[in-house]
């Protein structure tokens, strides 16, 4: 069935269920007109509507000009195209292929509230003998949600010949006819964006609320001082799935050493690593050293500013690179993140999960509606901080507070801490760690994880995978052709990844003459115990483990270290 074909089930869409008598029509009849120039006609053209139509809007009967061109606001000076392009954000469309095509792409079905009646020309006032129209075909086959009336007449013959037969209430709108002079198209076009909550779009102009609310409420950042793209990209990576609070003094002693993108392309991994050490996803920084020498050898060491080109770089996504865009060179660019889909799903009340593609593509596709052209970047952090301080996840958002309370659909249903729709977590796999801590004098071993997978090429201490029982330890470290003894056990501990939980215990080594062939054939190292604090990035998975040898090392050195801690010897 071809998109523009009125009809369901090759039936015709009913007309004429609901006639007034002449006796009731009367009173609408205006004194002074010749009944000869009044004709009988009947109504032209078919409804416009198919199975995704989420509003429907009423006229009354179309105008002179609308019969001659067979198709709905024929008047060249009827504003009603004007009204839904701005409110729609798109061009003012001008053939009848145009106009139906808005109409399909957004959801919006068109009727009248009138089948046949006489009329005067295109005079409301005119009208006599009417035979309404059956819109019941129409809520049979689409989804609407909502009914608007354009202007008095429509409604009030809705309201008293359609409504008994339908029991859906419809809201009268301003009238777009030229005849309802008093209207200004901006005062239509602001009392008709009520039409954006039931089509799930936002609303023109609300950026300026944003902005407004902006001004006032920014927060203070250390990379706001000083937005050079150099800033603004390491500050976002180091943002990914980080606090504000704990990236603003990794930040600062970043910039410290590597203040520009020459430094980062030229350091050592160690010192980077260092730098990075405790902010985690560590992938994150090695992509960063590997696009600073990218923009060193390409664009001659300063970052493009084109979003192709952002994107092409080692690690810059999507939202990366609007910020960068926006934030840095004002380009009009969005920025969409986990904050901005939170935010918008709360906005427009979206129904499926965040995290598919439907959503993400129709919070894109709202937000570049209404990005402004010259303050892009203030916009897309505007909305990061409404993000952080006010439509806050987890379930409270402070509502009273937030610029667009008015406006949110999920604000007026009384329940945004049910927004955004989340699908269910999968379940983490657990898998238990034994992790050995092993001094040999005043060094400790580290082991190299490999270059791919789960903490990729990072310095950790040795471990294997299982329970762990002292009888098991002992196993292991004969197997490393280890000679030593058990000091003391470090205890439970747990470290949760994204799609793994670490249930670990720990182990305090000393050991005597290790094998050199293991430092050769599986990536081992000594190091001083200073070094490890200093030196060499050891993730947080094992920050407890690292915090107890620095206090066994201490108190070592103050003396209080006993050897009842011994637990075992190993032969």
């Amino acid at each position: 069935m071809a998109r523009n074909t009125r009809y369901f089930n090759d039936e015709p869409v009913r007309q004429g269920r609901l006639f007034l008598s002449d006796d009731e029509d009367a009173s609408l009849e205006p004194k002074g007109y010749i009944m000869e120039q009044r004709q009988r006609i009947d109504h032209p053209i078919p409804p416009l509507y198919d199975r995704d139509s989420r509003i429907l809007i009423l006229g009354s009967f179309p105008s002179v000009k609308s019969r001659e061109s067979a198709f709905f606001y024929g008047h060249p000076q009827n504003r009603f195209w004007k009204v839904l392009a701005a409110i729609l954000g798109e061009k003012i469309p001008e053939t009848t292929e145009e106009k139906a095509d808005m109409l399909h792409r957004n959801h919006i079905a068109l009727w009248d509230t009138i089948a046949s009646c006489e009329i005067t020309g295109s005079s409301d006032s005119s009208i006599k003998n009417v035979v309404a129209n059956d819109i019941s075909p129409i809520l049979d086959h689409a989804p609407i949600t909502k009914i608007y009336c354009n202007g008095a007449t429509s409604f009030r013959y809705y309201q008293r010949y359609i409504f008994n037969n339908t029991s859906v209430e419809a809201e009268k709108l301003p009238s777009t006819s030229p005849a309802n002079a008093a209207w200004s198209l901006e005062r239509l076009i602001d009392d008709w964006k009520v039409i954006c909550a039931p089509l799930q779009i936002l609303q023109p102009g609300m950026e300026r609320a944003l902005l407004s609310w902006y001004q006032y409420h920014a927060r203070i950042l250390p990379w706001r001082s000083e937005p050079t793209p150099y800033h603004i990209w390491i500050s976002e990576i180091m943002l990914q799935q980080t606090r504000v609070e704990t990236v603003k003094a990794y930040y600062e002693r970043w910039m410290d050493e590597l203040p520009d993108i020459q430094s980062l392309a030229q350091v050592s991994e160690e010192k980077m690593m260092k730098l990075w050490e405790g902010l985690g996803y560590y992938r994150r920084v090695k992509n960063l050293k590997e696009a600073a020498c990218s923009v060193i050898r390409d664009y001659g060491g300063e970052l493009p500013s084109d979003i192709r080109k952002l994107r092409q770089l080692k690690g810059i996504g999507e939202y990366t690179a609007g910020a960068i865009a926006s934030i840095a060179y004002g380009k009009p660019e969005p920025a969409i993140d986990g904050n901005v889909l939170r935010i918008f799903s709360r906005i427009l009340a979206l129904k499926e999960p965040v995290t598919s593609t439907t959503v993400k593509n129709t919070v894109r596709k709202e937000v570049r509606k209404i990005l402004p052209d010259h303050h892009a970047g203030d916009f897309n952090q505007a909305l990061m901080d409404l993000g952080a301080t006010v439509c806050l996840p987890n379930g409270a958002p402070v509502c009273d507070r937030c610029p667009w309370e008015n406006i949110c659909m999920a604000c007026k249903e009384g329940s945004p801490q049910d927004y955004p729709i989340k699908q269910p977590k999968k379940k983490r796999r657990k898998q238990k760690l034994s992790v050995l801590v092993i001094l040999w004098e005043d060094k400790v071993f580290l082991h190299k994880r490999a270059q791919d997978g789960l903490l990729a090429g990072l310095w950790e201490f040795p471990n294997y995978e299982g329970a762990s029982t002292t009888e098991s330890v002992l196993r292991w470290m004969e197997s490393k052709h280890f000679q030593g003894k058990l000091v003391k056990e470090l205890g439970p501990k747990k470290h949760v990844f994204t799609h793994i939980e670490w249930e670990m215990q720990g182990y305090l080594i000393k050991t005597e003459n290790p094998d050199r062939e293991l430092f050769e054939k599986e990536q081992w190292t000594e190091v001083d115990i200073d070094m490890i604090e200093n030196d060499y990035a050891i993730p947080s998975a094992f920050a407890a483990y690292k915090e107890k040898l620095l206090n066994y090392y201490d108190s070592v050195r103050k003396g209080n270290q006993e050897e009842n801690h011994e637990i075992s010897t190993m032969h």
